[in-house]
């Protein structure tokens, strides 16, 4: 065999951060691949001669001759769905090697803060042709997520089913779920009690609820194509639409239950994580890489989710004349930060925001969200206070320490002063810890490392996105 040797780089697709393959957490619970295509290069178009045609003579129908050009080359690729790729040639003929085209994603996850290659197996090249003629090739990379133990995931995803509520959400507390059935008698919001004025079971997003039992059944469905599962999981999506407000925005709980619930909630990521799953459904990415989402379905989950990065850019606070960050909670109909608990006042988060940010990261870059992106990670390098130390729960009750090897960012800050603050609950806001009463001091997480893990990536890498490329390769 002669020396391999690649004579065209055709094409370089920038996809939507791919946060996909490569994410943190179980099988069921992958982040999501965002997809976006390039412009096509436009290919030549077929020709065929004029033929003369006599009086009365019809003229005789002709076959457009067929593009073959002396070297075949690589016009565009995209990637379709989750790990399918196609791959567009300059040539009309339906001989050409599959194989001998080599294609690859350079995944970039911001969620797990991670880099690596996927390389497409040259082998599952499928050969068509566009509505122009034009060869294409289909290359996929398979998805080899399973479970260790089938039997034991069909259990837990039936018990899953037992508890899901007429609305089709979930309580939380996801691992008693998980363990036992329900039994017929209680209600099902028994372990958070959570229930509307008028008595109704709440369904939440909180504590990781709904998103991860759907997450689960979808993943059974995949290797035990039974309806119910199907059934479970679009029941599930018709309870995440009941929750989304008009502005984009997603409650805590559906029904309403007349308190901060009612917020549009990035709290612990439930927004966020959310997102995920239904860009995990638009792209087809494990473990929704089946039939279970139909296409009707696939419009609402497309129109649900811009309305959602519509509501997160318009929601973006401004502090002091600059686009900042987020808060927790935030209103639904003014976009303005919010209220939750007593002592969760409107602020703008470092916890928070941090999630906010790599959901944004994995999305097709548009000049509004690019901009969100920028000022937010200005935001986290303004609100950095390096050389001290969080210690949680400190027996001394000293709480922040000097460590020249430490930076930390604080859960609230002020949005008017951009100073972090503390508050106990008689929702007074405090400027130092000492002020707050015992029970807060050491009853809540008042700073972390937050935003570290991300920006160091950021400086590593920079703003990189996932990309695809197609080489063609002789022997």
């Amino acid at each position: 065999m002669g020396k391999k040797q690649v004579f065209l780089i055709a094409a370089v697709l920038v996809l939507a951060a791919g946060c996909g393959s490569g994410s943190e957490g179980t099988d069921p619970t992958k982040a999501p691949t965002g997809t976006s295509a390039p412009t096509n290069t436009a290919a030549p178009t077929a020709t065929s001669t004029p033929v003369p045609t006599a009086t009365n003579t019809p003229t005789p129908t002709m076959t457009p001759t067929p593009v073959i050009p002396e070297k075949v080359a690589v016009v565009s690729v995209k990637e379709v769905q989750d790990n399918v790729v196609e791959v567009t040639l300059n040539t009309m003929s339906m001989e050409v090697d599959v194989t001998s085209i080599f294609v690859s994603k350079n995944l970039v996850d911001w969620r797990s803060r991670s880099k690596k290659t996927v390389t497409f197996d040259s082998k599952t090249g499928v050969i068509s042709q566009n509505a122009d003629g034009y060869t294409v090739i289909t290359y996929s990379a398979p998805n080899t997520s399973k479970f260790s133990n089938l039997q034991d995931a069909i259990r837990i995803a039936d018990n899953y089913i037992s508890w899901q509520m007429d609305h089709g959400g979930w309580d939380k507390k996801v691992e008693q779920q998980a363990a036992n059935p329900w039994n017929g008698k209680d209600k099902k919001n028994k372990f958070s009690g959570w229930a509307s004025k008028k008595g109704e079971p709440l369904g939440t997003i909180d504590n990781d609820a709904t998103y991860t039992q759907m997450r689960h059944i979808a993943a059974v469905y995949r290797e035990v194509p039974d309806e119910k599962y199907r059934e479970s999981v679009l029941k599930g999506l018709d309870f995440i639409f009941l929750l989304q407000y008009e502005s984009g925005g997603f409650a805590q709980v559906y029904p309403r239950r007349s308190n901060y619930s009612d917020n549009v909630t990035f709290n612990d990521n439930a927004m966020v994580s959310v997102l995920y799953m239904l860009m995990d459904m638009k792209n087809h990415a494990y473990p929704f890489d089946s039939d279970i989402i139909p296409e009707d379905y696939m419009v609402r989950i497309e129109e649900s989710i811009d309305k959602a990065v519509d509501y997160i850019l318009k929601s973006q606070i401004v502090s002091q004349g600059v686009l900042t960050a987020w808060c927790a909670q935030h209103d639904p109909v003014t976009y303005a930060p919010a209220k939750a608990r007593e002592y969760e006042l409107p602020s703008i988060s470092g916890k928070e925001s941090v999630g906010i940010v790599q959901f944004l990261l994995c999305l097709e870059q548009t000049p509004e969200i690019e901009n969100a992106i920028n000022c937010a990670i200005d935001w986290f390098y303004a609100a950095e206070h390096k050389g001290i130390q969080y210690i949680e729960n400190d027996p001394n009750e000293v709480y922040f320490v000097e460590n020249p090897k430490s930076t930390l960012w604080f859960r609230f800050y002020d949005i008017e002063t951009g100073e972090p603050f503390f508050c106990d609950r008689d929702g007074i806001k405090r400027w130092s810890i000492a002020e707050i009463s015992a029970e807060r001091r050491n009853g809540y997480s008042w700073s972390d490392t937050y935003p570290k893990k991300l920006l160091e990536f950021y400086e590593k890498n920079g703003l990189v996105f996932t990309t695809i490329e197609a080489k063609m390769t002789e022997n």
